[in-house]
């Protein structure tokens, strides 16, 4: 059964996305025209003529209702949904149940976000014409736009069943399961695509894309280099990404290579000229003439003339070029800029961008000393048989060192880390009624429930019998309530870093825009969402006894060693050399999904400790809401 789309935890975006910002246009079929655009196609027989019992006070001919559905077919791949929506309207004024006619118009209901239409015409269709496989595709995108993920396999199903190899199917599917963050069966159905449409970059970039996502950035390579092998011409975005998964890789020299490609096909591409720029600053680090180089080149391009995500991207290699140059104000403007272009990015449309915060608000009015002294007493489980260890949570606030904790933690012989995967989301959408629930959980549904999480940690492909198996997700923070009912043997990692610096890394940081990543978007947003996270997190700790190791950002950096010693200890490990290289390790392992690639694949500096007060001036506003938590954490003003 398909995962329905959830907001994934903070995970780095693909920088550059397949046409139409990697979504299908409004999830139509190919052109039954000639043209290569999105249309609607009409089925064979003739289906688009008068039936039986349709009301004909001026009836319609044949020939003229194929030509209204030409026309608004033509109008639809144009984008000029009122003229489509009025063309099936005509024909359903004289033929009501005209499944064409409704078909269309439900395709211009969802190119206008109305899904929920959109699903019942197309249903309708559906049912009058049920060997047309675009009827089914297209309903299937209907309930993937409003989350029914479930029904719209089904649908999908339905198609394959009429057509096996009819492509869109294949495009669709694969979309909802990377939506779902279901990447490893993303991938499967774009190799699919590939295989149908060999000759088609964009199934590539598909693939590529999915396989970014998932933190497969070899693999993401291997796709794109396929693509470029069988191009006559190269296309702009299939140089651009792989341009962006050099970069990624580290192998800063390709990147520079194929950025260059892609400005010889476009030198005003902004997301090519980021990339450029990135990859260049990379590798001349720190010197002063590349960095004017880069910014004077990024300066000259007019952000209101390239798409909003281009712009986003310019925006924050700007800010980032600024910074190293220590033109504060500079910086701190570009990031503003960068935010802004972020919150017109259209996929935010579809976003709820007050449901995580909202979740954690519920969970600090919920966790109170009534609520859990109420819970019903459950045995205390030992480290499950066939288990090396007990599971182990890595959380924090994002931006608090989570991610070089990572490649520290899985550069360990004996440990395996997870990275930035919806495993206890899983956990909890299973359990009904939760948290209040929670009180009421009975031995039978905590098996049950642990069981679930064993088996998406065996999914994943996580070694339990012979590794201490670290899920690192630093939002799971807000489901230590959770962690302790369900896993009361399990040790928490807590990454700790200058509320401050936390709170002005998010929002500098070009985030995936999703639910939670939004609150990101101003610096004000930012402060208020670490204050409502740190005050549930003080809500667990006061009410819970959780076994909890704290890592400080800032003792980290200044000696590994030292901080990383006990933290093993905590977690039943010994000290081995190679967690003494993170870089190494993150290099060799080339599949980190955070923001951060570009940091942890560096040796570890200290010029991030207490980098809020170059930027204090524009963090005063917020200190206010800060200052309770710096004070409680026992950090300076």
């Amino acid at each position: 059964m398909a995962k329905k789309p959830s907001p994934p935890g903070p995970a780095k975006s693909p920088s550059f996305m397949p046409p139409g910002g990697g979504r299908a246009t409004v999830g139509l079929p190919r052109s039954a025209f000639g043209g290569p655009g999105p249309t609607v196609g009409l089925p064979a027989g003739g289906q688009g003529g008068l039936r039986p019992g349709a009301a004909q006070s001026t009836p319609l001919a044949p020939g003229e209702v194929v030509q209204l559905l030409q026309l608004g077919g033509a109008h639809l791949a144009a984008g000029r949904l009122d003229h489509a929506g009025k063309a099936a309207a005509h024909i359903l004024k004289t033929e009501p149940q005209n499944p064409d006619a409704l078909h269309l118009l439900g395709l211009v209901a969802l190119g206008k976000g109305d899904a929920a239409n959109a699903e019942k015409l197309i249903a309708t269709a559906a049912a009058l014409m049920p060997r047309h496989v675009n009827v089914w595709v297209n309903l299937g995108n209907a309930q993937r736009e409003q989350g029914k993920a479930d029904e719209a396999l089904i649908a999908y199903r339905r198609a394959e069943a009429i057509n096996p190899d009819y492509p869109d199917i294949f495009l669709n599917r694969g979309i909802l399961y990377k939506d779902s963050a279901d990447y490893a069966a993303a991938i499967v159905e774009f190799e699919r695509l590939i295989e149908l449409m060999p000759a088609d970059a964009n199934s590539y970039l598909r693939a590529a894309s999915a396989a970014t996502d998932a933190g497969r950035f070899r693999d993401a390579r291997t796709y794109l280099l396929s693509a470029t092998e069988r191009a006559t011409n190269i296309p702009l975005p299939l140089a651009t990404t792989l341009s962006a998964t050099y970069e990624r890789l580290g192998d800063l020299e390709d990147a520079l290579t194929w950025a260059n490609k892609a400005l010889a096909i476009d030198a005003a591409s902004g997301g090519a000229l980021a990339v450029w720029s990135k990859a260049k600053r990379r590798l001349h680090k720190g010197d002063k003439a590349v960095l004017a180089e880069c910014r004077n080149r990024l300066a000259a391009l007019d952000l209101g003339k390239v798409p909003v995500n281009d712009a986003r991207l310019v925006s924050s290699e700007l800010a980032q070029i600024c910074h190293d140059e220590g033109d504060i104000d500079a910086s701190f403007g570009y990031f503003t800029q960068q935010n802004e272009h972020t919150a017109r990015l259209p996929e935010l449309g579809r976003v709820n961008r007050t449901a995580f915060i909202d979740e954690v608000s519920t969970l600090i009015d919920i966790f109170t000393e009534d609520f859990v002294s109420g819970w019903r007493a459950l045995p205390a489980p030992g480290i499950e048989p066939g288990h090396a260890a007990a599971p182990v949570f890595l959380v924090g606030f994002p931006r608090s060192g989570t991610t070089l904790l990572d490649q520290i933690f899985d550069a360990h012989p004996q440990a395996q880390v997870f990275e930035e995967q919806p495993f206890l989301r899983a956990v909890r959408k299973s359990i009904v009624g939760y948290p209040q629930s929670l009180a009421i959980m009975d031995e039978g549904r905590r098996t049950a429930v642990r069981r679930l999480y064993w088996q998406e940690l065996c999914d994943a492909g996580a070694d339990l019998e012979g590794k201490t198996v670290i899920n690192k997700m630093p939002l799971d923070i807000i489901y230590a309530g959770l962690i302790h009912r369900v896993f009361p043997e399990a040790r928490i990692v807590f990454a700790l870093r200058h509320p401050a610096d936390c709170v002005l890394s998010c929002f500098m940081q070009d985030f995936v825009p999703n639910g939670a990543m939004l609150n990101f978007l101003t610096l004000e947003g930012s402060a208020r969402f670490y204050e409502r996270v740190m005050t549930l997190w003080q809500t667990y700790r006061t009410l819970l006894p959780l076994n909890v190791h704290e890592v400080r950002y800032e003792n980290l950096v200044a000696d590994l060693r030292g901080e990383v010693g006990p933290a093993l200890e905590f977690l039943g490990l010994g000290w081995h050399d190679a967690v003494s290289d993170p870089a190494a390790h993150a290099l060799a392992r080339g599949t980190i999904k955070t923001p951060s690639y570009s940091q942890v694949t560096q040796p570890i500096y200290s010029s991030s400790a207490d980098r809020w007060r170059r930027y204090e001036k524009h963090l005063q506003p917020v200190m206010p809401i800060l200052e309770p938590h710096i004070k409680r954490f026992g950090y300076s003003l």
